[in-house]
């Protein structure tokens, strides 16, 4: 949705003509490692991304330091294996398979 605040995403439109949808990964402190929270606002973003007709490709990138640290370990601690692989722990990653605009993932510092 447009002007939509998100707590762990900086997302912003770029480029000469503001047709390059910006997504940044912003959980510094956990080196941006997907909690919940990152992957629901980032499913939202990559919405309002597609549906926006003047954006014709999507950079997904993260800080310098890390890209992204992989699953959120401190959710998962109290989680058996079957409430993280069949409750859908990360459940909805698959949207950027399914996204028809090209996705660019400029990849810095950790990568997991």
């Amino acid at each position: 949705r447009a002007g939509a605040t998100f707590q762990y995403l900086v997302v912003q439109k770029a480029g000469a003509q503001k047709n390059v949808g910006l997504i940044q990964l912003n959980r510094p402190q956990a080196l941006n490692a997907l909690c919940e929270g990152l992957m629901a606002e980032l499913r939202q973003a990559l919405d309002a991304m597609e549906s926006d007709p003047a954006v014709g490709a999507i950079v997904l990138t993260g800080s310098q330091k890390a890209f992204a640290a992989g699953a959120d370990i401190k959710e998962m601690q109290n989680k058996s294996f079957q409430e993280c692989y069949g409750g859908g722990f990360l459940g909805g990653w698959d949207k950027v398979s399914v996204v028809r605009k090209p996705i660019i993932a400029a990849v810095n510092g950790y990568a997991v």
